[in-house]
């Protein structure tokens, strides 16, 4: 399967759709859903441990280990990473217009 089949598309801010792949007593996962949702960002949950298909893409496709996994669709290509990770979640999600716009500088 590929990230589009596996991952819904919803609109959340400058048309990113964001995934969350969880799991159940997640510290990690709690806080990356806690900044999405102080930020007003709009986001899939997925929780893996009931959900094999997702388990597998999570582990198998990405080789992630480590939970929460995100997976980022925006109109200029997919992102994704494991962990809690704010430094990727203000790139890519919350300030992503100011990174670029850094990265063009």
């Amino acid at each position: 399967m590929s990230v589009t089949e596996l991952t819904p598309r919803i609109e959340a801010r400058d048309g990113v759709a964001v995934t969350v792949y969880t799991k159940s007593e997640c510290w990690g996962c709690g806080k990356t859903k806690q900044k999405l949702e102080e930020n007003s960002i709009e986001y899939t949950e997925v929780d893996m441990e009931h959900d094999q298909t997702a388990y597998l893409y999570v582990t198998e496709t990405l080789g992630y280990k480590q939970a929460p996994a995100v997976v980022v669709s925006a109109p200029e290509g997919v992102v994704h990473w494991s962990g809690l990770q704010p430094q990727m979640i203000r790139k890519h999600i919350t300030h992503r217009d100011e990174a670029a716009l850094e990265a063009a500088s």
